[in-house]
């Protein structure tokens, strides 16, 4: 009875699921069973290892020479391997965690499992770099081949034109103009003898030349956009959809060992994605209303899905939201304006935590304000701001970014302010460490400008940075704040759940998963 209960164990896990009955037996058999208690030693760095070990109960914490953290293992997990495949001794000291129970298999057996097992001899295979990409090969192999050819493929399979079209930037924009036409494209690389220094496209020739009555006679210098942001060819197809998302651009130079190669264009894109990625963008861009921004934005869960479904990782899906986010929240804004009037001084658009963090997701609320310049006059310039606010809190709203519970939304008179006053705000909170100042520090401390004049909000940004930093109590605070934030794990290792009157026993990974690390990062 108790071979079969070993038996019917380690049939639970991979590797040992591939594993035919036959071998599952004579693994059993085979098997040593020993406990260790909590804080045990059970291997050391360099000794001599005879045992492929697997954990039946507790926990288990591999370091790395027996100083740097490798892993903690659990349940059904295996560690010794390495040692075993490359027939040297351990790299890491294995330490129990927990009062541990281990099935040991020798060193014999697993090398004959190996031998005459594929699957079981690939799964332990040495190379974690190989693992890896058996982990991709099938993630390819079970998702459809229009989303891989987004999520895998690499810029080089883009370039199907190995020549690049290209003037000098002392060339008439006559000149250039000819070379486009001459050579059928819509985009033209500025050099420098050999030095990339610019691009321009047909909009720039209609829109800066023939829109604006220039003389063609001018360099091309004149019109064309300066130092382009470049791609290497080895960057994924997503990176430059969001590249161009969030620089609001159509065209990327392609480079390899530093020369360029190419230029790759949004519709390049759009006809490899197959997806409504870029369309979204376009779409709350070109809105002609607040009404518009919303329709565009209904589209944003649909194409999440079609990310996450292709195996899309989280900063990348997060970086997408936040770029559409960040365009509704301009758009709005640009909207508002067009009806109010232009602003009577500068100002900016600010948003506080996910969005500025760039890892805003569904359903997020929204977090935002204005910074003034100098000249902010309350009694004079504040109804139009606050009519202005308006607009733009409930254009939001109806574009899916909730009203902000706190009203940490530019609506609130206490989210407008001059940067002289915001630097105050801030600097009352960073020499009166209260809790509640603590609070406010996990939300306002993270900020970006996402419209208007930039430069205040770097300053503001700049400005905070270095107090808090000089302040020794205030870090002392945050980092405290951080350290005690309760993670979601029982005694033993258990998810603990919290219960939700609507969707019951849940995990909030927001508040006990991603936050923790947030406040970490912050304190450092």
């Amino acid at each position: 009875m108790e071979l079969l209960e070993i038996q019917g164990f380690i049939a639970q896990f991979d590797p040992f699921s591939s594993l035919s009955e036959a071998e599952l037996s004579r693994v059993a058999r085979a098997v040593t069973i020993q406990y260790f208690r909590r804080g045990t030693m059970i291997v050391d760095a360099g000794q001599d290892n005879i045992w492929l070990s697997l954990v039946r109960s507790g926990a288990v914490e591999l370091k790395l020479g027996g100083t740097d953290l490798n892993a903690r293992l659990g349940e059904g997990e295996c560690f010794g391997y390495p040692s075993l495949i490359r027939n040297t001794p351990t790299q890491n000291q294995v330490m129990a965690l927990e009062d541990c129970l281990l099935y040991r298999i020798p060193k014999p057996v697993f090398a004959q499992l190996r031998a005459q097992n594929a699957v079981f001899a690939q799964f332990f295979g040495i190379n974690e770099r190989q693992r890896l990409r058996d982990s991709v090969d099938r993630l390819k192999a079970s998702t459809p081949d229009a989303q891989m050819a987004a999520v895998f493929s690499s810029l080089k399979d883009l370039i199907t034109n190995p020549f690049v079209i290209k003037a000098q930037q002392d060339d008439t924009i006559a000149t250039a103009a000819q070379i486009m036409a001459q050579k059928d494209v819509s985009t033209l690389l500025i050099y420098q003898d050999s030095h990339l220094v610019g691009i321009v496209t047909d909009k720039d020739l209609r829109r800066r030349v023939l829109g604006a009555g220039r003389s063609t006679d001018a360099p091309v210098s004149t019109i064309m956009t300066p130092n382009p942001r470049t791609l290497s060819s080895e960057v994924p197809i997503l990176t430059a959809l969001l590249v161009m998302l969030e620089l609001h651009i159509h065209h990327l130079p392609v480079t390899e060992g530093g020369v360029v190669i190419g230029v790759v264009g949004a519709s390049d894109l759009l006809a490899r994605m197959g997806s409504n990625t870029l369309q979204i963008a376009n779409r709350v861009r070109g809105a002609k209303d607040a009404a518009s921004v919303a329709r565009a934005t209904m589209l944003l869960p649909r194409a999440v899905t079609g990310l996450v479904d292709a195996g899309v990782d989280a900063d990348h899906v997060g970086r997408f939201v936040s770029s559409i986010g960040e365009q509704a929240h301009a758009q709005i804004l640009s909207l508002a304006e067009a009806d109010l009037g232009p602003p009577p001084l500068p100002y900016a658009l600010v948003a506080f935590g996910s969005l500025a963090r760039s890892e805003q997701g569904l359903g997020s609320d929204q977090d935002n304000g204005f910074v003034f310049g100098p000249d902010y006059d309350a009694a004079q310039h504040d109804p139009y701001f606050s009519a202005l606010a308006t607009r733009l809190v409930d254009g939001l709203n109806a574009a899916g970014y909730v009203y902000c519970p706190g009203k940490i939304m530019a609506s609130n008179p206490n989210q407008r302010r001059s940067l002289d006053d915001w630097t105050q705000h801030f600097a009352r909170w960073i020499t009166t460490p209260d809790p509640e100042a603590i609070l406010n520090s996990t939300i306002f401390f993270d900020m970006r400008a996402v419209a208007g004049d930039v430069g205040l909000v770097e300053t503001l940004r700049h400005d905070v940075f270095d107090m808090a930093a000089k302040n020794r109590i205030f870090q002392s605070f945050i980092a405290r704040s951080a350290a005690n934030t309760r993670i979601p794990l029982g005694f033993f290792r258990n998810l603990l759940l919290e219960h939700d009157a609507e969707q019951g026993d849940v995990l909030n990974l927001k508040t006990q998963g991603v936050a923790p690390i947030v406040d970490i990062a912050r304190a450092h």
